[in-house]
């Protein structure tokens, strides 16, 4: 019984000194950021500059990999499954993790379950757009023609059930109006047909959108955050629009398999804020239209909690069932 015990305490020993080596050693060879939607958008461009901070930082390749598909859960499930030894973490938008899965059906994973939070690295907010031809050029319109059309007017967005459907569907109960929606693999893709003028309404990062508002292939409609946007304080809010207390923004976070030793967890996130605190970061994002935003482990699984809560409850009010596609 005591060499049992022994062994025991000995092995416990031996695997938390492999724990504490392969965290000094970390990152011994190339780091892969997985993102679930396209290049050119507020996360993907998000990635790069984190990846090009952490790359200095690590003396290592961070490599980004775009992999598209199911509302951003293909490049979930791909990290859930991945070796936990922080090779390969998730870079999401909170829709992919909060919201989305309360849309699919037979889901193999849950990325709350299965994924590790590690930090938040940054945020954006949504303008409100229509197309050039539309002719709708404030929150106004777009009610009066919705109103005068119920069902036929498109919008479009970076897929089912992620943060631009679900502010569309509160945009249209509290509008009282009917719109048809478009779901794209990404955001960037949803804007490309409103610029089109296939689809007459979208969300847009500011980051990705505000060249195109500029040129006047895109028409800005209202702001997403709480307060004007420094880049274009010419537009109102969605709140100053009419509908009191509505807001459309984003943050991003990064995971890692649940697996991951949170001792490894912890370096990773520390090595995190080390950079989105970083001045070079800062301007970036800043110059990308986009914001920094921190957070350690601890304080994002909260914030997710607290999320899927108030996401679920509104997805009862709002009438919406897992696998809607509309």
């Amino acid at each position: 019984m005591v060499c049992l015990a022994m062994s025991v305490m000995l092995g416990l020993l031996i695997m938390k000194s492999s724990v504490a080596q392969s965290v000094s050693r970390f990152p011994d060879h190339p780091v892969r950021f997985v993102l679930g939607y396209p290049p050119g958008g507020g996360v993907d461009i998000t990635t790069r500059l984190l990846a090009k901070g952490l790359s200095d930082l690590w003396g290592q390749n961070v490599l980004v990999e775009n992999k598209t598909g199911a509302s951003a859960q293909i490049a979930a499930e791909a990290v859930v499954k991945a070796s936990p030894d922080g090779h390969t973490l998730l870079v999401s938008d909170d829709g992919a993790i909060v919201s989305v899965p309360f849309f699919l059906e037979r889901m193999t994973f849950s990325p709350v379950r299965d994924l590790a939070p590690v930090g938040l690295v940054g945020g954006f907010t949504y303008v409100m757009v229509a197309s050039s031809d539309s002719g709708i050029r404030s929150v106004a319109d777009l009610v009066a023609q919705a109103r005068a059309r119920p069902g036929v007017l498109e919008y479009s967005t970076n897929g089912i059930g992620g943060v631009h459907h679900l502010s569309w569907e509160r945009f249209q109960r509290q509008a009282g109006i009917r719109l048809n929606h478009i779901p794209y693999k990404g955001a960037a893709a949803a804007l490309q047909d409103v610029m089109a003028g296939r689809v007459a309404l979208s969300f847009g990062a500011l980051s990705s959108a505000l060249p195109f508002m500029r040129d006047g292939r895109l028409v800005p409609i209202a702001v997403g955050s709480a307060e004007r946007s420094p880049h274009m304080p010419e537009i109102p809010t969605i709140d100053e629009a009419g509908f009191k207390g509505m807001e459309v923004v984003t943050w991003i976070g990064v995971f890692a398999p649940r697996a991951t030793p949170p001792g490894l967890v912890e370096r990773i996130s520390a090595d995190l804020a080390r950079v989105t605190r970083g001045r070079a970061y800062g301007e970036a994002m800043y110059g990308q239209r986009n914001e920094v935003r921190t957070s350690t482990p601890a304080e994002l699984s909260e914030r997710i909690r607290v999320e899927v809560e108030r996401t679920g409850a509104q997805v009862k009010t709002l009438g919406l069932q897992v696998g809607e596609k509309s």
